[in-house]
């Protein structure tokens, strides 16, 4: 494993930052699609700024449950150096993971735990506002999406390895976005469902090629996500059926305003995953649609937020 050189650096694998980036823009989905209902502003940012919060502790607590089953370890052991290099070049400083930050010495276990009570309290007493500006609705909708999440990796129950990770990520996901701007609105909404499950699909999509990265060491581990059910060979066939469904969510949107024709912009990207992904003499096929999957899942999230915003702009034109 190659360690940041930096104290900086370190920081960032610690604690994750540009991976809490999709969480808190899933739950801006839901948040603006809530503002064009009438929804209270300030309601909106302190859900947002919970949803940041708790996805830094539940990242920290992922690492944390993975360094304790050895699964990171076993997954980054066997990386030769020439390999991590190019890795490095070909996703960026911002993008790409030295490992886990216990595996690494950047923290020790003990002061990881600090770090995670600490964050946990705070997402806790930023809900606590929620749940007395929003009502009581908040609580069961926030004990959710903390099942979904927490869970994911923790004990007993350790989604991830237990052939659910993939569900698991697609509904953490779509329920931030459902959720944030139910708690807000308090109604249902056709077209809030169909954002919620295209961010859900398009994190899911980022997950399942994160996972072609890590098969060896899943396969060597007995988790059994995905990729290792249906191999390597089998996922890259999946993904082209999994980015039409998004794209079928994508144009059912339109039936609601046209400017969600924007989610169409990330069809370039998806083009590049697929063409990565069928490169079968490329060392590094799966490796280079990491960054490209990244591109996706947050796109697709800034892409609805702009729509939104357009749609109320054209309002008062």
């Amino acid at each position: 494993m190659q360690k940041s050189s930096t104290p900086l650096a370190r920081l960032k694998t610690t604690l994750r930052i540009s991976y809490s980036l999709p969480f808190l823009l899933a739950s801006l989905t839901g948040v603006a699609f809530a503002l064009t209902k009438g929804g209270d502003a300030a309601l909106g940012m302190l859900i947002a700024c919970d949803v940041f919060v708790f996805a830094l502790f539940a990242n920290l607590a992922n690492d944390y449950y993975d360094h304790m089953s050895g699964a990171d370890k076993t997954r980054f052991k066997d990386d030769d150096p020439e390999f991590q290099k190019a890795a490095l070049e070909i996703m960026g400083k911002r993008l790409y993971w030295d490992g886990n930050a216990f595996d690494l010495d950047y923290v020790s276990e003990r002061t990881g735990k600090t770090v995670m009570g600490v964050l946990a309290a705070t997402a806790l007493m930023i809900g606590v506002a929620i749940v007395y500006i929003a009502g009581s609705v908040a609580v069961p909708l926030g004990l959710i999406a903390f099942f979904l999440s927490y869970f994911y990796t923790a004990p007993p129950l350790n989604l991830g390895a237990r052939g659910l990770g993939e569900l698991d990520v697609l509904a953490s996901f779509a329920c931030m976005s459902f959720f944030s701007y139910y708690v807000m609105v308090q109604e249902f909404s056709a077209p809030m469902l169909l954002i919620a499950l295209a961010v859900g699909l398009s994190v899911l999509l980022m997950r399942l090629v994160d996972e072609m990265t890590g098969y060896e060491a899943h396969l060597k581990a007995g988790e059994k996500d995905l990729c290792v059910r249906l191999g390597l060979e089998g996922a890259v066939r999946l993904v082209p059926y999994l980015l039409i469904v998004l794209y079928a969510l994508a144009a059912m949107l339109l039936l609601y305003s046209v400017t969600y024709a924007l989610l169409f912009l990330t069809v370039m990207t998806s083009v590049k995953i697929v063409r990565y992904l069928r490169a079968v003499d490329d060392r590094f096929r799966f490796v280079r649609p990491v960054f490209e999957t990244m591109k996706l899942a947050v796109g697709t999230e800034i892409l609805v937020i702009l729509a939104l915003i357009a749609q109320t702009a054209w309002t008062y034109l």
